[in-house]
């Protein structure tokens, strides 16, 4: 058996499991009860003990690892770096203008000059096995074609060789012309909620739920032959529902004219995923919850109503004690536990912290020291806001404070790109629409404390 038909295999047991999960939640709904003890044990093993690290992962996560690990594998034999005789089979299509050293390269402006040019299901080549492949995997149909979040792109060293080209103007001869590769990136807020820890779960289909136990069993202190009182642990669920985040950007004729077309596949690509995952992680931090958005940490106020440290009525400058006591928050809550603390805070955050003495005045220690604070990591990012209010305060800064890996994104879908080339016909720009279904959750409220009104000497 073929790797490939092993992992295909692997994959439907997978989900005859989590039908089975998913069967013994609704069915225990559906009758309004708790879970048996048999059906609980049959659920946590498939699904894992999610409260308890050290527990067995269960089956279906288990089954996840050796998909994953086999899916590696096939892409590493697929690069064309083995020896001749472990090397997968060619792709299905002959492209010998798109190989090179028996690498496939993906392109994105090719596919797009193909939906521009042909209309519907026009692609062919590489770009097309890499949609369909996506589309199968997370069993859901393009309205373009999808594009994958991550290409194997070039090194420096290729970028470095082919800087020169010939350029031949009237009068001037041939010229070799020094061309620069790159291109003048636009500075834009840093992501900070994978850097802090936060989780992804990819390629889901349907709905999806994790269920978390809210509530234990009671231990009692009885007499001798007496009976403690009965009692129940109790499940709810983290649900996830897709909300689609979507960008587009518009390309000049000229552009699809004149790129060269690694260097434009890679800007495009770039500028695209990096708006979505800007988006994304925006939402995480400060999504409001409405018009089609995740709910964010600032936003939620199972975090905000009885997890908020404040400074003062109008706001105030931070203090030390302040910034242990988001710790302690997290502390009393029992979560600190569940993985690394860390602060996330913008610039103006950053910059009142290094600049506040913790201790001392002639010689001062400051609240923020090699970019720790407690001992614990300062993430900044001018994702978050600097003009909150709070009384007659203005200007005002959030801090956030958590074990980050209880944050989860998870997506339904890779990249969708829709091609338009008639919105802007009339100037001769092709308009390429990026869609992503995605959402996000907190899998314990428990698990962040936030101040909302911090005053900072960085902007007065």
């Amino acid at each position: 058996m073929s790797l490939k038909e092993t992992a295909a295999e692997l994959r439907a047991k997978r989900a005859k499991l989590l039908d089975e999960s998913r069967e013994i939640i609704e069915r225990a709904e559906r009758d309004n009860r708790q879970l048996t003890p048999d059906e609980e044990a049959r659920h946590v093993a498939i699904t894992g003990d999610y409260n308890n690290p050290k527990a067995s992962p269960g089956e279906a996560n288990q089954l996840a690892q050796r998909i994953s690990q086999i899916e590696r594998q096939i892409a590493v034999d697929a690069i064309g770096d083995e020896p001749a005789e472990r090397r997968s089979s060619p792709l299905p299509h002959e492209d010998p203008a798109n190989n090179r050293n028996g690498r496939h390269r993906y392109s994105l402006i090719k596919a797009v000059r193909q939906m521009a040019s042909k209309g519907l299901e026009p692609l062919d080549g590489i770009e097309r096995e890499v949609s369909a492949e996506i589309s199968q995997r997370s069993d859901k149909t393009p309205q373009g074609f999808f594009m994958p979040y991550r290409t194997s792109s070039r090194t420096r060293r290729d970028w470095d060789r082919e800087r020169r080209a010939l350029d031949t103007n009237a009068g001037a001869g041939s010229v070799p012309t020094n061309l620069e590769r790159d291109w003048i990136e636009l500075l834009r807020n840093k992501m900070v909620t994978m850097a802090a820890g936060a989780r992804e779960i990819t390629d889901l289909k349907g709905k999806f739920a994790i269920p978390r136990q809210n509530a234990a069993a009671t231990a009692y202190w009885v007499a001798e032959s007496g009976a403690p009182t009965g009692s129940n642990q109790s499940l709810d669920q983290v649900l996830f529902t897709p909300h689609t985040l979507g960008a587009f950007t518009d390309i000049s004729r000229r552009f699809f004219e004149m790129t060269v077309l690694e260097t434009g596949d890679e800007f495009v690509r770039e500028d695209l995923t990096a708006i979505l995952a800007r988006g994304g992680d925006l939402a995480a931090l400060n999504g409001t919850g409405g018009s089609n958005q995740p709910l964010g940490i600032l936003q939620n106020t199972g975090i905000t109503a009885t997890r908020t440290v404040s400074l003062g009525t109008n706001g105030a400058a931070p203090t030390f004690n302040a910034m242990v006591e988001l710790y302690t928050i997290v502390s009393r809550g029992n979560a600190a536990d569940l993985g690394e603390f860390s602060y996330i805070g913008n610039a103006d955050v950053y910059g009142t912290l290094a600049t506040t003495p913790k201790i001392g005045s002639t010689f001062p220690i400051f609240i923020l020291e090699d970019d720790k604070v407690y001992g614990k990591t300062l993430h900044q990012t001018m994702q978050l806001p600097n003009n909150l209010t709070k009384g007659s305060g203005t200007n005002l800064s959030p801090i956030i404070g958590g074990i980050f890996n209880q944050l989860v994104y998870a997506y339904w879908s890779g990249v969708d790109i829709l091609v338009d080339p008639y919105t802007g016909s009339s100037s001769g720009t092709v308009r390429i629409v990026a869609l992503q279904d995605m959402d996000i959750q907190v899998r314990h409220n428990e698990a962040f404390s936030v101040i909302v009104d911090m005053v900072s000497n960085q902007n007065q």
